[in-house]
């Protein structure tokens, strides 16, 4: 088999550089047109099961996710389908994948080969995961806003155009009265990406259309169930013919409200969410939302990493998917 000095020859670059691109070294910095030459000089010379053998071996990945990502499937299918995505490329390249809340971030091993970061983390805390790995572990983060772009790669969906389509479905379907009802955000994306900035920017291009209410509070079903049922308690006259909610989950509990109060969707109210949960499929009537691709983006999350391992590039991009509309029941 070939010595790396017999392949540094044939690719006229240094021992050292061979080794780093055949060990897959995310912080080495050459062209690609360079890797290649010693991946071909590699194989020519007999060192391609060795090559392969490194490229292709076990690794391990850390995914760092909020402390309540993961407490209920109803709540949380967002982050279960991206898991799932995760764990289909995971599974598919022999990678092990490892989940951890962030309260239990200190108990993740220093040996892991890459690490993902899940949710809308504040910078604090995008800063505080990012600081707790090695500068040479590549990671990629899963979220509306990265605050640390040089870091890592960045995963996400188009928000404007998710608002904008299903807000635009209300409206097509005649509806010019129209609720926001959506989940108030502690801690990541602040008011510059807000999905009721999105909101107000696709009315403002329909005059015939008003807003009626902004109705925010806590994320899931019981808190869209407890803010849908206090505003129709407190509004009896002058409601709503179409609502726009921030996800899936506080659609859930806003279509239970509006069934207690006899309100029937959609004849008198047509639903349009974000999201695109499988659960939506469930609801009474299925849930009419916006598909913004969460299982995609968790093999894209591992697919950066592979990309890295094998040497393939040394800058971090973004990749943004562009959502569509899912029709069911609800308009």
């Amino acid at each position: 088999m070939a010595t790396l000095l017999e392949i540094a020859q044939a690719a006229n670059v240094s021992k050292t550089t061979v080794s780093r691109a055949l060990r897959c070294d995310p912080t080495l910095s050459i062209t690609s047109e360079t890797r290649t030459k010693i991946l071909d000089a590699a194989k020519n010379l007999g060192y391609t099961v060795k090559e392969e053998r490194r490229i292709h071996k076990n690794r391990t990945i850390a995914v760092i996710h909020k402390d309540d990502h993961f407490e209920t499937r109803w709540n949380n299918s967002f982050y279960f389908s991206m898991r799932y995505g995760i764990e289909q490329v995971c599974f598919e390249n022999n990678i092990r994948c490892l989940f951890y809340p962030i309260r239990y971030m200190e108990q993740v091993p220093k040996d892991v080969d890459g690490a993902v970061m899940m949710g809308n983390f504040s910078p604090e805390n995008q800063k505080r995961i990012c600081d707790f790995f090695k500068k040479s572990v590549p990671m990629v983060f899963l979220g509306r806003v990265c605050f640390e772009p040089d870091r890592m790669d960045w995963v996400t969906y188009d928000v404007e155009q998710g608002v904008q389509l299903a807000v635009e479905r209300l409206i097509q379907a005649g509806r010019t009265q129209i609720l926001y009802l959506g989940g108030i955000n502690l801690q990541g994306p602040d008011e510059h990406t807000h999905k009721l900035l999105y909101f107000n920017h696709t009315l403002q291009k329909h005059p015939e259309v008003a807003c009626i209410g902004v109705v925010e509070g806590e994320h899931g079903s019981d808190s869209g169930y407890e803010l849908m049922k206090t505003w129709l308690d407190e509004h009896t006259e002058n409601r709503p013919d179409g609502i726009f909610v921030t996800n899936d989950p506080i659609a859930f509990g806003a279509l239970r409200a509006l069934a207690e109060h006899g309100i029937s969707v959609p004849g008198q109210i047509s639903v349009v969410a974000l999201n695109g949960d499988e659960p939506g499929a469930n609801t009474i009537p299925p849930l009419t939302s916006v598909n913004v691709y969460t299982e995609e983006m968790g093999k894209e999350a591992v697919r950066c990493l592979l990309e890295r391992w094998k040497g393939l590039r040394a800058v971090s991009k973004k990749i943004q998917y562009n959502p569509t509309l899912i029709e069911r029941k609800s308009v």
